[in-house]
C-alpha cells in the first residue's frame, strides 16, 4: 500500500516512523524490579547466591516481584529492596533478609522458619498464617503488619518495633519479645506461653491476649514497661468540632490534615465521601472506636467509599454506618455490629463475616463472593437481584425468605 503513495507521502511516513517507534518504546510500563536480577533468581537459589557473592555491593531491587510458591530456602536477600513483593506460599526457610526492605510485602502462608530478618523494614507487610518459628527479627520494624494466626514460636523479636501489629491468634510460645515495642499491638487470643516480655513497651492501646487493654498490672506481671498514649483522635474532636468533620458528603474535610495523613492532593481532598477522622480512628484501634460509638451514639458515621480492605474490624460497632460503596475486601468483620448499615454497592469479597449482625442492613448491589457468612444474621436485610451472594450467585426471593431478609425488585 505504501508503494501506491506519492513521494511526499512516503517521505512523511518515513519521518514519522522513528518517532512512533520511540513512543511505543517509552509507553511500555516499567517493571517495579530489576529484570535481569529477577531472571537470575528464576535460575535457582544456588545461582542467585553466587551472583550475590560475585556482585559485591551491587544493590538488589525486586520490588513488586511475584515469587509465589518459590523454593527460596537459604536465599541471600541481605539489604535487598523487596517492597510489595509477593512471596505467598513460598519457602524462605533459613533465608537471609537482614536489612531488607519488605514494606508492603505479601508473605501469606510463607514458610520462613529459621530465617533472619535482623534490622529489616517490614512495615504494613501481610504475614498472615506465616510459619516463622525460630526466625530472627531483632531490631526489625514491623509496624502495621498483619501477622494474624501465624507461627512465631521461639522467634527472636528482641528490640523489634511491633506498633499496631495484628498478632491475633498468633503462636508466640517461647518467643523473645524483650525490649520490643508493642504499643497498639493486637494480641487477642495469641498464645504467649513462656514468651519473654522483659522491658517490652505496652500501652493502653495494646490489646493483650485476654482481649482487654494493656494495664500497668499486666506490664508488671510480665516484666514489661507500661506507657500511656493519648487517643489518636479524641471523642470531642469527632463530635464537637463540626468544621473538621464530614457530616454531609458535600462538605469538605480538613485538606491540610488529609494531605499529611493520606497523601491526598489538596485540590481533590474535598471530593472525599468519608469522614477522615472516623476513618483514621476505625483503622487505628477498635477499642477506642467502640468507646466513641458508646459515648457519642448520635454521631453520624460516614465511611462511604472508604478503603478498609484487609483491616481487622473484629467486633466493630458499625450499626447505622454509611458504608455504601466501601472496599471491605478480605476484611475481618467477625462479630461486627452492622445492623441498619448502608452496605449498598459495598465490596465484601472474601470478607470474614462470621457471627456478624447485618439485620436491617441495605445490601443492594453488595458483593459477597467467597465471603465467610457462617452464622451471619441477615434478618430484614434488604437485597435485590444486584446483590451477589457468597456463592457468586445473584440474590433471589427464595434466598431472602430462607435467611429472613427482604427481597426487593430492582427498578
Amino acid at each position: 500500500m505504501i508503494h501506491n503513495l506519492s513521494g511526499a507521502s512516503r517521505r512523511l511516513i518515513g519521518s514519522l516512523l522513528p518517532m512512533c517507534c520511540a513512543l511505543m518504546f517509552f509507553s511500555v510500563p516499567s517493571l517495579g524490579y530489576d529484570r535481569l536480577q529477577f531472571e537470575t533468581l528464576q535460575k535457582g537459589v544456588e545461582e542467585w547466591n553466587r551472583f550475590r557473592a560475585e556482585s559485591g555491593q551491587e544493590p538488589v531491587d525486586l520490588s513488586e516481584a511475584v515469587l509465589k510458591g518459590k523454593n527460596l530456602n537459604g536465599v541471600n536477600f541481605r539489604g535487598a529492596v523487596l517492597r510489595g513483593a509477593d512471596f505467598e506460599s513460598s519457602n524462605l526457610s533459613n533465608a537471609c533478609l537482614d536489612g531488607a526492605d519488605l514494606t508492603g510485602a505479601r508473605l501469606f502462608q510463607t514458610c520462613a522458619a529459621g530465617a533472619s530478618f535482623r534490622d529489616a523494614l517490614c512495615k504494613d507487610a501481610l504475614m498472615e498464617e506465616a510459619l516463622c518459628s525460630d526466625a530472627d527479627f531483632r531490631n526489625a520494624v514491623l509496624d502495621g503488619s498483619v501477622i494474624k494466626q501465624a507461627d512465631f514460636s521461639e522467634s527472636i523479636l528482641n528490640g523489634a518495633s511491633l506498633r499496631d501489629v495484628d498478632l491475633r491468634s498468633t503462636d508466640l510460645r517461647h518467643a523473645d519479645l524483650s525490649n520490643a515495642d508493642l504499643s497498639g499491638a493486637y494480641l487477642w487470643k495469641a498464645d504467649i506461653s513462656f514468651a519473654g516480655f522483659d522491658n517490652t513497651v505496652i500501652s493502653n492501646r495494646t490489646v493483650v491476649e485476654s482481649g482487654s487493654n494493656g494495664t500497668p498490672q499486666w506490664a508488671e506481671k510480665h516484666h514489661a514497661r507500661y506507657v500511656h498514649e493519648e487517643p489518636a483522635v479524641s471523642f470531642q474532636e469527632l463530635s464537637i468540632d463540626r468544621s473538621r468533620t464530614l457530616l454531609d458528603k458535600e462538605l469538605p474535610v480538613n485538606t491540610v490534615v488529609q494531605k499529611i495523613l493520606f497523601g491526598q492532593r489538596l485540590d481533590k481532598a474535598d471530593e472525599l465521601s468519608y469522614d477522615v477522622f472516623q476513618f483514621k480512628l476505625l483503622k487505628k484501634n477498635i477499642t477506642e472506636w467502640n468507646s466513641m460509638r458508646q459515648a457519642q451514639p448520635e454521631t453520624p458515621i460516614r465511611l462511604s467509599s472508604a478503603d478498609l480492605s484487609r483491616k481487622v474490624l473484629d467486633s466493630a460497632d458499625l450499626h447505622d454506618a454509611d458504608l455504601s460503596r466501601a472496599l471491605l475486601k478480605g476484611t475481618d468483620l467477625v462479630d461486627a455490629d452492622l445492623r441498619g448499615a448502608d452496605l449498598s454497592g459495598c465490596n465484601l469479597r472474601q470478607a470474614d463475616l462470621t457471627h456478624a449482625d447485618l439485620s436491617g442492613a441495605d445490601l443492594r448491589g453488595a458483593y459477597f463472593w467467597r465471603a465467610n457468612c457462617s452464622w451471619t444474621v441477615f434478618a430484614n436485610a434488604i437485597v435485590d437481584a444486584s446483590t451477589i451472594l457468597d456463592t457468586g450467585r445473584h440474590a433471589t426471593a427464595g434466598w431472602a425468605e430462607m435467611n429472613g431478609a427482604v427481597y426487593r425488585e430492582s427498578n
